[in-house]
Formats: C-alpha cells, sequence, structure tokens
C-alpha cells in the first residue's frame, strides 16, 4: 500500500469513480470490495473526513448517504467511546450488562480452543476465519463485515471473555495498517456488547450478538471472498 496525501486523494477519486455506486447494497459482501480502503490514511493523518465529505456530498447517488453514515456517524461513535470511556483499551470497559452475562457463561465448555498462536497463525478449522486472519496479516486490513464474525469466533474458542477480548485487541493492534485507532478498539468492543444490545441468552456467549458461518454461507459468497483473499496474496507475494 502506498502511503502519502496524493495517494489517499488518488484513492478517494477512484472510490467516487467506480465504487460509490452500489456501496449500500454491496460494502458489506466479503467477496466483494467495495469499501473505500481510506481508513489507512485517515488514521496516518493523510487525508481528512472533512475533504472526504466534501467530496462525496455532492455526489447524486442513493449510497451517499449511506456511506457518510460510515464515515461521520460510526467513526465519531468509535471516537466518542475512546475519549469519554477511560477503559477504551480494557475488557472492564465494556457495557456492565456485558460483563455481567459473559461472567455467568465463563465456565461453560467451549467446544474447541485454541491458543494465541493458532489464531495468530490462522491454523483453525474454519476456512471463512482463516481467510479473514491471513487477510489481516499478510495484507494488513480485513473486510469489516468478516471483522465481526472473526472477533466473535475469537470469544467461542477462547478459555476466557477477557482473554479473548484481550486477543483480539493484540492481533487488530499489530496487523491492522488502521490499529490503534478508535475505530480498531471500538470495532473489537463491539463484538463483546459495545454499542449494541441484549440478545438471546446461548451458551459461552451469554446475552452477547451471536454469528456463525451459516449466516456468512447465507447472505454472501464466501468462496469468493476466500478466493478474492488468495488472490492478493498471491499478488503481493509476486510483487514484493
Amino acid at each position: 500500500l502506498k502511503g502519502g496525501e496524493t495517494q489517499a486523494h488518488a484513492k478517494l477519486s477512484l472510490f467516487i469513480e467506480s465504487k460509490l455506486d452500489g456501496y449500500a447494497t454491496l460494502h458489506n459482501d466479503p467477496s466483494n470490495t467495495y469499501s473505500s480502503a481510506l481508513s489507512p490514511y485517515l488514521h496516518f493523518g493523510q487525508i481528512s473526513a472533512i475533504d472526504i465529505y466534501h467530496a462525496v456530498k455532492d455526489v447524486d447517488l442513493p449510497d451517499v448517504p449511506v456511506f457518510l453514515e460510515e464515515l461521520i456517524v460510526r467513526r465519531e461513535l468509535a471516537y466518542n467511546y475512546a475519549w469519554y470511556n477511560p477503559l477504551y483499551d480494557a475488557y472492564e470497559g465494556l457495557p456492565a450488562w456485558a460483563l455481567k452475562s459473559l461472567a455467568y457463561h465463563e465456565q461453560d465448555r467451549r467446544p474447541v480452543l485454541y491458543s494465541f498462536a493458532e489464531l495468530e497463525q490462522a491454523q483453525t478449522h474454519d476456512p471463512y476465519w482463516n481467510a479473514a486472519q491471513r487477510e489481516l496479516t499478510e495484507l494488513g486490513t480485513m473486510h469489516n463485515y468478516l471483522r465481526m464474525y472473526w472477533g466473535k469466533k475469537i470469544i467461542e474458542w477462547s478459555p476466557t471473555p477477557k482473554e479473548a477480548f484481550n486477543r483480539a485487541l493484540a492481533l487488530n493492534n499489530t496487523y491492522q495498517m488502521d490499529g490503534r485507532d478508535p475505530n480498531g478498539y471500538a470495532g473489537v468492543a463491539w463484538c463483546f456488547g459495545t454499542h449494541d444490545r441484549p440478545w438471546a441468552e446461548r451458551p459461552i456467549f451469554g446475552n452477547i450478538r451471536y454469528m456463525n458461518d451459516k449466516g456468512l454461507e447465507r447472505k454472501f459468497d464466501m468462496s469468493g471472498y476466500i478466493a478474492r483473499i488468495e488472490k492478493e496474496i498471491a499478488l503481493k507475494n509476486r510483487l514484493s
């Protein structure tokens, strides 16, 4: 990934020209690449959210409000979380209802447990999770929808919810190009109930929202996602 202000604005122009049309319906689909890819540039201060807003706001497409909600509302919510919660990067900073529910189910039997090294090296039984983890470690990014699933599975495969939180945060901060950022802290915390509501109680997760591979398969072309990641990794390796 090339850095710098010029490259950031080139990425923005490319997004407006070729990906903004269709963003509302396709940006959650991991088999496609309809994200703006601007997060690293925002994180390192090479483009501002104000610049992006002014470039996009008058484009005559129904997708614009959806994109601006992600850029402004969701992003500011994450910054608000990091600013006002002194425990934004700690398990103890999660909502009280989530902590209580996770503690109640802490002793629940986990069907499978993985070490941190196994997770880091994408050595699980789940091909979708492995692809997301490889996208993170080898490409420095992860599709936003898959990051939700990724975090949920770390809860399921870790000895305790607190260890799961610390693992997810360590992996995100180590490998994500825009890690160590309010969006990253809020994104990991969301997997554990932050900015969400209680759901039906179930083992391990308690009242935390649950996600599984069947849900991914119903919504998306997951074989297409795996193929896309393998292709991008192969291209990166050829060019490096």
